[in-house]
C-alpha cells in the first residue's frame, strides 16, 4: 500500500490504481503512517470525475448508431455506384437499343438486357451454323468439280483431317 502511495505522489499510478487508493483510504482500520493521508486522500477522491453508468450507457449507443449510419451510407452509396455503373456498362454496350412488345417500343436497357443478349446468343448460333454450312457446301462444290476419281479421294481425305 506504501509503494503504491509513493507511486500515485510520483504520477505513475493508472485510474483504476488511483480508485483503488482512494477505496484504500475509506478504511476505518488504516496502517498508522498512512492515516495522516486519510484526509488527503478524502480530497482526492471527492474530485474524481466519474461519469455516471446512464451517460456510458449513452455515449456507447451513441457510438454504435453512428458507426451503424457510416456503414448503412457506405452500403448506399457502393449499390448507388455499382447501378450507375451497370448503366454505363449497358449504355456503351447496346445503346440506343430497343424492344418492341404489344406495339410499345421500350427502350430501358436494364428491362430489356435479357432479350438483347439472347438475340445476340441467337444471332452467333445462327452465324455459326451458316459458317459451317457455307464451309461444307463449297468443300462439296470442290469435290464435284473433281473430275479423277483418286485425285477426290485424296482432296476428301485431306479435307476430312
Amino acid at each position: 500500500m506504501e509503494e503504491l502511495v509513493e507511486r500515485f505522489f510520483n504520477g505513475d499510478t493508472t485510474t483504476a490504481e488511483e480508485a483503488r487508493l482512494y477505496r484504500l483510504f475509506r478504511r476505518k482500520r488504516l496502517p498508522a503512517e498512512l492515516e495522516r493521508m486519510r484526509p488527503m486522500f478524502a480530497a482526492f477522491a471527492s474530485m474524481q470525475c466519474e461519469e455516471p453508468r446512464r451517460v456510458a450507457i449513452m455515449r456507447t449507443l451513441r457510438r454504435a448508431a453512428i458507426g451503424t449510419a457510416a456503414a448503412l451510407a457506405i452500403t448506399l452509396c457502393l449499390t448507388l455506384y455499382a447501378n450507375f455503373r451497370e448503366d454505363r456498362t449497358l449504355a456503351r454496350l447496346y445503346g440506343g437499343s430497343y424492344v418492341i412488345e404489344n406495339g410499345r417500343r421500350i427502350d430501358d436497357l436494364s428491362s430489356i438486357r435479357e432479350d438483347i443478349e439472347q438475340t445476340l446468343d441467337d444471332a452467333r448460333r445462327i452465324e455459326s451454323r451458316t459458317h459451317h454450312d457455307f464451309i461444307d457446301n463449297a468443300e462439296q462444290e470442290v469435290l464435284d468439280n473433281i473430275t479423277d476419281p483418286e485425285m477426290q479421294k485424296e482432296v476428301e481425305q485431306m479435307l476430312n483431317e
